[in-house]
């Protein structure tokens, strides 16, 4: 088991680390508070300015030594399945003969040099996880949100007045809103003149120079308390005060979410190892308030940093923004008001190699994005375009990689659900078969929300330059080290040459001991045994589900049972018993079954009437029925399945024969004659076993939530013995 974590500082100054006079960077906004008091190394805490794994593998053993700390070492790969990463901690002990360091205990390695330190745990736990518990967590940006400084630029901001923004300069955004952010136009501006290093107009989009100069200016004392919060603040001011200014909900359009702190340190100890020479150019795609652009040009003082991003606020931000104009960074900036895409294509050919492509492209969802522009990202993503169902960033990742030279690398923090979404599979596949390039995927706990309100678990990919040797791809499971940062713990490397890819980038399908192993069982996919189909999607549960009492009233035959959330059944069993309880208790738990002639009852043309008047029948499911009150008739389920769920997925035997809404799947045997079938199979899917295979194809979601869909559903290894299969079986049916 192999750990990518941060360790404690020797206590050593720079000048006994052999640190020349200003290596280290003076901006304290990207360093821990630890690190200000010389006390820290790693992704947890403040890096060494532009220190990459090169710049450090060129100090001496002896420079190591007089800091308390120890040399790095490079490791040359042996050709085996089952090799180590490239770069590791020195032993103190000698390495087995084996290659694996599994076995050794942490005081059999010594401290790695600046960056991430590869250690190894002894495995105490089977699924490498670690066994100390983490305290609070390292990502709340919600104790800094009500800052009095943030409160405060917000207050002045809202007390303006001005009028609005263009639309276009923030999109998604309300007229309220863009009459805010006008006004935060003249608290930029004066950041920038009051530390007399403001970017030079002639660099910065001519929309951003309108938008700087156009506001009235804030009070000088304001200004002084927020030069003083971006100087030494856990969180940027400046992006907290835009997402007190914009909801949630309207950042979504452009896709706006800020990278927390010990993120961007857990990826500069990635770049540190993974990077063999600084990146002469770095691009930013979605820059926001420039999080990772700040960083590129602190970490790589030599490097031209390209921020690329069509909100003209935040780029605003960020061209004056006055921690960006210490020793010369201005000069290696370019701030461009631009698509990425169309960037990508048109600008980033020319630039310098080697070229870094690092950033938190905007998490846009396909549901936002027109058609129109679906098809210029498709068009950028060349052959392993992802599907329409794809979010932007998803659009990002492809173009991308699609734009890489030899040389180049990428890093990017992202949405998890591209690994194992059919959307991203041409994009899997190409990552698959790019077997010259090491590629790595760290994925942060589902608890953690990096993207706030999404409720979609984060993953960071780096992919690196091309090799002369085949290089492996390696899946990290991130995990909070206390107060200090992040752990990458090391879960599976795999190499990829000959090897099919598999379904999705996950833990399971990427672990080929698995893999064997599940070969080597007699399974069949649970779609041989069962027809799987969502409920019925009525596109209005309030008018179609009734209660007990309001079914009553209408004639026999015009409404069947029903069941629409898995939470209101206390048990495993659906009988007629637990269903009269639901209409006891209140609940909508009975379906409308309704067409054109029963529309001629007085009592129903009544209800559709009332249905009418709330404009039901103009809801988009309803509309493009015909007529609109005529649900699909589904075949009833012998099993229903909740398909969300954090540790559990319930599995329900449906006795009295319910039908389910769209909220539940809804599984039918294909050969419903063997008796006790359906308890068998639904006593294997609520076993240990069973949910261990549900969660094995289940998607992660923010906040540790799984979710089933149909496809990963169907392909569950279910043992054969469990329902014996009949192939040519007929299958029975009781319509509704």
């Amino acid at each position: 088991m192999v750990v990518l974590q941060a360790s404690e500082h020797s206590g050593c100054d720079d000048a006994a680390a052999g640190w020349p006079p200003g290596g280290r960077s003076g901006d304290s906004r990207h360093r821990h508070p630890a690190d200000q008091a010389g006390r820290r190394l790693g992704c947890g805490a403040g890096q060494e300015s532009g220190r990459t794994g090169a710049h450090s593998a060129g100090r001496s053993a002896s420079d190591w030594a007089e800091c308390g700390s120890f040399m790095p070492s490079v490791v040359t790969r042996a050709r085996c399945r089952h090799a180590l990463p490239v770069i590791r901690a020195v032993p103190r002990a000698p390495i087995p003969a084996s290659g694996r360091l599994s076995c050794m205990s942490p005081a059999d390695l010594q401290l790695s040099p600046p960056g991430l330190l590869l250690d190894a745990l002894s495995p105490q736990r089977e699924d490498g996880g670690l066994v100390q518990s983490a305290p609070e967590g390292l990502i709340s940006p919600v104790r800094d949100r009500f800052d009095p400084v943030v409160s405060d630029v917000v207050k002045w901001c809202r007390g303006r007045h001005l009028t609005p923004l263009p639309e276009t300069a923030v999109p998604g955004t309300n007229d309220r809103e863009r009459s805010i952010l006008a006004a935060l136009g003249g608290v930029s501006e004066a950041l920038a003149q009051r530390a007399e290093i403001g970017l030079s107009r002639t660099k910065m989009p001519a929309e951003v120079q309108h938008w700087l100069s156009s506001a009235p200016a804030p009070p000088d004392e304001l200004i002084d308390r927020l030069l003083g919060a971006l100087t030494g603040a856990a969180h940027d001011p400046l992006a907290l005060v835009y997402e007190r200014i914009v909801a949630s909900p309207r950042r979504r359009r452009l896709g706006t979410f800020f990278t927390p702190e010990p993120v961007l340190d857990y990826i500069k100890g990635i770049l540190d190892l993974r990077l063999a020479e600084a990146p002469r150019t770095v691009a930013d795609p979605g820059a926001g308030v420039g999080a990772f652009t700040t960083s590129a040009l602190s970490w790589w003082p030599g490097s031209a940093v390209h921020a690329i991003d069509v909100n003209l606020v935040t780029l605003g931000l960020l061209a004056a923004r006055p921690d960006l104009h210490r020793a010369g960074a201005t000069a290696k900036l370019h701030v461009r008001q631009e698509d990425f895409l169309c960037w990508l294509g048109e600008k980033w050919p020319r630039l310098r190699g080697p070229r870094l492509i690092m950033g938190n492209p905007p998490y846009t969802r396909h549901q936002q994005l027109t058609q129109g522009q679906k098809k210029q990202a498709q068009a950028a993503s060349g052959r392993i375009s992802p599907g329409l169902r794809a979010g932007l960033s998803t659009y990002f990742l492809a173009a991308s990689l699609m734009a890489l030279r030899p040389r180049d690398s990428l890093c990017l923090l992202l949405p998890a659900n591209w690994l194992e979404a059919d959307y991203a599979r041409a994009v899997r596949n190409h990552l698959w078969h790019t077997t010259r390039r090491r590629v790595e995927l760290h994925l942060f706990p589902n608890h953690l929300e990096v993207f706030p309100g999404t409720q979609v678990a984060a993953m960071v990919i780096f992919v690196g330059p091309i090799s002369t040797d085949l290089q492996d791809m390696a899946l990290y499971r991130v995990a909070e080290n206390g107060q200090s940062g992040f752990s990458g713990i090391l879960q599976n490397q795999v190499r990829r040459e000959e090897v099919p890819p598999p379904a999705a980038f996950t833990e399971g399908a990427l672990n080929p001991s698995a893999r064997r192993a599940r070969k080597r069982e007699t399974t069949v996919p649970l779609a041989q045994l069962v027809h799987i189909r969502r409920g019925v999607a009525t596109g209005a549960n309030r008018f179609f589900l009734r209660t007990v009492d309001e079914k009553n009233q209408l004639p026999d035959g015009t409404c069947v049972r029903a069941v629409s959330r898995i939470r209101d059944l206390p048990g495993d069993v659906l009988s007629l018993i637990e269903h009269e309880k639901l209409g006891e208790d209140g609940l909508r738990c009975w379906l409308l079954k309704l067409d054109s002639s029963a529309a001629q009852i007085p009592e129903i043309k009544k209800l559709l009437d009332e249905g009418e008047s709330e404009g039901i029948h103009e809801r988009h499911l309803c509309r493009v029925r015909s007529p609109w009150y005529a649900l699909e008739r589904i075949t009833v389920p012998d099993l229903l399945i909740g398909p969300m769920g954090k540790s559990r997925f319930r599995v329900v035997v449906n006795d009295v024969g319910a039908i389910p809404t769209n909220t539940l799947y809804g599984l039918r045997l294909r050969n419903p004659s063997s008796p006790g079938a359906v308890n068998h199979l639904a006593q294997w899917l609520s076993s240990e076993e069973g949910q261990a295979a549900l969660r094995s194809v289940a998607r992660q979601h923010g906040d540790g939530l799984l979710k089933l869909e149909p496809g990963p559903l169907s392909v569950v290894p279910v043992p054969a013995g469990i329902v014996e299969l009949q192939c040519n079986a007929k299958i029975s049916t009781r319509l509704s």
